[in-house]
């Protein structure tokens, strides 16, 4: 019976300091500074892409993402601001590229009412030759 209660309490013990162990290499770890450059860039990229005004719904939920991590940085939680600046990057750079894909939509657009202008008057203009 001594052994069982011993195994038993030195399990215990094992597993405390291996629960130990990791909760302090968590707290030591350093803050992910490469994946939150990255995500404020490509915010940043996308705000300059006009993301707010063509891809709002995109880039609401990278820039809540970035009030969150800025949180998390505050707190000194860098497994959590490591997943959102992982996100805020996949967010942030789809609201950068839909914003660019609807801008030139709307160029494509404007030309091809431009060409129908060009067509419309060129039918209509008296021949030149006659």
């Amino acid at each position: 019976m001594k052994m069982t209660t011993m195994s038993k309490r030195i399990s215990r013990s094992a597993w405390a300091v291996i629960v130990a162990g990791a909760l302090a290499g968590c707290a030591s770890a350093p803050p992910p500074t490469e994946k939150i450059s990255l995500a404020r860039d490509a915010v940043e990229r996308a705000l300059s892409a006009q993301a707010t005004q063509f891809a709002p719904l995109e880039m609401k939920t990278a820039q809540d993402k970035l009030a969150r991590m800025e949180q998390a940085i505050g707190e000194k939680n860098y497994v959590q601001v490591s997943t959102l600046a992982e996100q805020i990057e996949a967010d942030a750079n789809v609201a950068e590229a839909k914003a660019q894909a609807v801008r030139k939509q709307q160029v494509l657009k404007q030309a091809q009412e431009g060409i129908q202008v060009l067509k419309q008057e060129m039918l209509n203009a008296p021949d030149a030759t006659h």
